[in-house]
């Protein structure tokens, strides 16, 4: 992944069917795995009159530029965030100018809006997610992928009780241990959601300097400062166990299973009743009881290391892979770490910068949403 330098000068602001002028103001976004990004983005216009219908609820782009080379008046963008305008203020005016703020977010964001009783029968996750998708929210498939590595068998019943899309598809993916993060179209202008299950959804690629904005570093080079590392003891271990009234003698109870493969730093064994599997199975086996073992102590192993940073690069997003060069970066920095979540902002008068959280990259286990 080629490293290129972030001008808060260039970034933009578009929004379909308004036709009034934008000029950016100031900004702070949030992005999370498994949860849609939200931006907050201030800006001022000589229109002093733009309604609200002319805004909420169309598409937006927000785009971080490189800076402009000289012969070359083109920006090309870092990143471009598509999504859909679901929040807008008129802050003040002047003589000469009205101050607003949107906020962007992902068609994805709309699932809270849409709250349901529902029965599904006889189908998988992935399928009871792709039906909401498509049928209650008219995404189409292009708006979203699923890469996974698991087939999950189909359920019998599973049941939407006064929980809003976005509460449901979160709890049913989280249960099988399915994580999303957003990508775009660059083709069809969109925000694309990516569903996983293990580490091949992980960007890679990126390694950036630490290095303080001080001193000869003005704070427009790419680079990471202020690493900081929080370390606990998990669980050791976790067991399973259910009962299936239809073979009421099968044995439900799984063995111990331990993601690390003897990391003695972590203690003590996690005993989970009635995760709803019908065979004990083994680790593979999608929604097995040995299954859930392996994805609930994934999930205490990503509480295990927090570490955050700070960054002036407008390419870290959640779900990128990167690696820290220089000897004071603390060790699990220069390996890998797997960014979980960003705050980012930038303003006129002032460079973008983010803070990031992250856990270490590991090929035994990966992210789990909670």
């Amino acid at each position: 992944m080629n490293v290129q330098f972030f001008d808060h000068a260039h970034h933009k602001l578009k929004i379909r069917g308004l036709k009034s002028p934008v000029d950016v103001l100031t900004f702070t976004g949030h992005e999370q795995l498994s949860s849609p990004f939200r931006y907050d983005i201030e800006f001022t216009s000589t229109d002093k009159a733009i309604e609200p219908e002319s805004v909420l609820m169309q598409d937006g782009a927000f785009s971080l530029s490189a800076p402009p080379v000289q012969g070359m008046p083109v920006q090309v963008p870092l990143r471009t965030l598509h999504g859909v305008i679901t929040g807008f203020k008129h802050l003040s005016s002047s003589q000469d100018e009205a101050r607003y703020e949107v906020r962007l977010e992902p068609r994805m964001a709309l699932l809270t809006r849409s709250r349901q009783n529902a029965i599904y029968q006889n189908q998988t996750v992935p399928q009871i997610v792709e039906k909401i998708l498509r049928e209650r929210h008219q995404m189409r498939g292009q708006d979203f992928v699923f890469n996974l590595k698991s087939e999950y068998p189909s359920r019998e019943q599973v049941m939407q009780y006064g929980e809003d899309d976005l509460t449901f598809v979160s709890r049913l993916l989280s249960e099988v241990g399915i994580w999303f993060r957003f990508a775009t179209d660059a083709r069809l202008k969109i925000e694309v959601v990516e569903f996983y299950d293990d580490q091949s959804g992980y960007e890679r690629g990126l390694t950036l300097p630490l290095r303080h904005p001080s001193g000869l570093f003005d704070g427009e080079t790419e680079a990471v400062w202020g690493l900081n590392t929080a370390y606990s003891v998990v669980e050791k271990s976790v067991t399973t166990r259910d009962y299936n009234y239809r073979t009421a003698t099968a044995e439900m109870m799984t063995e111990q299973h331990d993601a690390t493969g003897g990391d003695n730093t972590t203690y003590g064994e996690a005993y989970h009743y009635a995760d709803n599997f019908l065979q004990k199975g083994d680790k593979e086996a999608a929604e097995s009881g040995a299954f859930y073992a392996r994805i609930r102590h994934e999930r205490y192993l990503n509480e295990q290391a927090i570490l955050k940073g700070q960054s002036t690069s407008s390419l870290l997003m959640p779900g990128l892979e990167i690696r820290v060069q220089g000897d004071d970066a603390p060790a699990v920095f220069r390996k890998g770490v797997l960014i979980t979540g960003v705050t980012a902002s930038a303003a006129r008068d002032r460079s973008y910068e983010l803070t990031f959280t992250a856990i270490p990259y590991s090929e035994r286990y990966g992210y789990r949403p909670a």
